[in-house]
């Protein structure tokens, strides 16, 4: 995103080396003289392709060719941040900690737009983007009643900044681009945030200065353990526990693993905890009773030990999947304690839809249900088969999925198992191989289904997986009258997958499913 005009406050490169002399991050200055400190700052980036005149050129990256910076300097370029002195004839500073000073730089250069703010904060292993979206959708439906801009979005799947709604690159952004959306959001008037936070902007200090009004970890399960992401689930773990570092008000789960920690760290950090459950029997400030899976999504009623006038009877939530109450109630709960009335929840529930979260396209004569998710780790597996088991007893299951690549290898055989234990046939396919063969991710897989006896073919094209899988279900269909659930994983409606450091264009696996099942009923008609 492009950042907006807004009444800027001129800063000069003294004002950053100031503040990143604050953090003792200095290791010192190279070309600097007693003007050096008056230059003005006009624009930040590390971007050789995108400089302006009066650029302050960060060197970051650990692909990074002092090239770039020669590229800099000659499209205006004026000083530059980096980690050793890269002998130019521009001024430099110096730092021992690049992520760090990457921050401290993108909030002064935008401004500190978080100052004006009120973000809520969501991070887990699985349904964080559910909760983000029934929260944001929330609001949205409020703050139209009060005539008021809509909130701003920064999710897995969507950004949006008062200006602009564009497809998620990165769950949280690098500093530079998320402080962009950041300020366009106070520009374009906009009071209110939805940040869905991953453990990498934990970890890499993306969120080191953002304060959540409202925090919640909707669960914590192993994930993302590679060399490049976290070299543990300890360091996994850790990073999602950040988020109370950063709450003001945290929402615990008493339902999921580790709530225990979460609320031993609320309590030594002092912060406020609201408890939520959908047991029975298990006291919390909010709980969802009564739940029921209907045809068109849930029903239950929210009950608040504390404060009964805020109490719902038969909400209804056009979601599917009973784990889906757990996603709504921790965005019904943050609504209700920031005053969001009843028929606001209600009517924003009732046709909240998560674009490639669970998103079902039966056909009309009952030969198969076609499903998009984003299911693709562990946790989401589990729960995705567990909630089949219940409502499509009968089905025959053929899952379509693959696995990144370069990174979160732990995934790999949680996948071969979950799918090895539940599905009757399985397709292999690309999910943002990166840089790596796809055979070799694949190689991770294979063996756990073979050793549950699941039949499995690999294509790196998803749509053609998705449409042979779709042909053989009818066909299946027609010849024995046996129904199957035909579910694509892991890349929801994203265009794009991730190849040689290139996003590719794909015809999203919502697109393709959506026109197979309305080119079939359409032909049954």
């Amino acid at each position: 995103m492009q950042v907006q005009d807004y009444p800027r406050q001129e800063f000069v490169l003294g004002d950053y080396l100031a503040d990143l002399n604050s953090e003792s991050i200095v290791s010192g200055t190279v070309g600097w003289d007693e003007t050096s400190g008056a230059l003005p700052v006009r624009h930040v980036s590390y971007d050789s392709r995108k400089l302006w005149k009066n650029t302050f050129f960060i060197c970051k990256g650990i692909n990074f060719k002092r090239k770039y910076l020669l590229d800099a300097i000659d499209q205006g370029a004026i000083a530059y941040l980096a980690e050793k002195d890269l002998q130019v004839d521009i001024p430099g500073i110096i730092v021992s900690d690049m992520r760090r000073a990457l921050t401290l730089c993108a909030q002064r250069f935008f401004e500190w737009p978080q100052r004006e703010l009120t973000i809520m904060g969501i991070t887990g292993t699985k349904g964080k983007s559910t909760t983000v979206t029934c929260l944001r959708d929330i609001f949205d439906a409020w703050l139209e009643d009060q005539k008021l801009p809509p909130a701003g979005l920064i999710s897995s799947i969507e950004e949006f900044d008062g200006f602009s709604s564009q497809e998620s690159v990165l769950t949280t952004p690098e500093p530079l681009e998320l402080f962009t959306i950041l300020r366009n959001c106070v520009t374009a008037g906009i009071d209110y945030l939805v940040l869905e936070s991953s453990s990498q902007g934990f970890k890499y200090g993306r969120l080191d200065d953002i304060k959540f009004s409202y925090g919640s970890i909707v669960n914590i399960a192993e994930d993302h353990i590679s060399d490049i992401e976290h070299k543990d689930f300890e360091d996994y773990k850790a990073a999602k526990l950040a988020m109370i570092d950063h709450s003001e008000k945290l929402l615990v789960n008493l339902d999921v693993e580790y709530s225990d920690l979460m609320l031993q760290k609320a309590a030594d950090r002092q912060i406020e905890v609201i408890t939520l459950s959908t047991r029975e029997g298990v006291a919390a400030d909010y709980r969802a009773e009564n739940i029921r899976s209907t045809a068109d999504g849930l029903v239950f009623d929210v009950i608040s030990s504390h404060a009964p006038e805020r109490n719902i009877k038969d909400l209804f939530v056009s979601l599917h999947g009973l784990f889906n109450t757990e996603n709504a109630l921790i965005a019904i709960a943050i609504a209700l304690e920031s005053g969001v009335g009843e028929a606001s929840i209600r009517r924003a529930l009732s046709q909240v839809s998560v674009p490639g979260r669970m998103m079902l396209f039966p056909t009309d004569d009952g030969a198969l249900l076609g499903l998009v998710d984003y299911a693709h780790n562990k946790l989401s597996f589990e729960a995705l088969f567990q909630w089949l088991h219940k409502d499509y007893p009968r089905h025959r299951y053929v899952a379509i999925f693959g696995s990144t690549g370069d990174k979160a290898v732990n995934r790999r055989p949680e996948l071969g198992v979950a799918a090895g234990e539940n599905a009757d046939v399985v397709y292999l396919t690309s999910d943002d191989v990166g840089y790596e063969p796809f055979d070799s991710i694949n190689a991770d897989m294979t063996p756990y289904l073979d050793s549950y006896g699941v039949p499995w073919t690999a294509d790196p094209v998803r749509e053609n997986c998705i449409r042979d899988a779709f042909a053989k279900a009818i066909q299946l269909f027609k010849e024995t009258g046996e129904q199957s659930v035909v579910m694509a994983l892991g890349k929801g409606d994203e265009s794009s997958v991730y190849k040689n450091g290139i996003y590719e264009p794909i015809n999203s696996d919502v697109t393709v499913m959506k026109l197979l099942v309305e080119e079939y009923n359409a032909a049954l008609k």
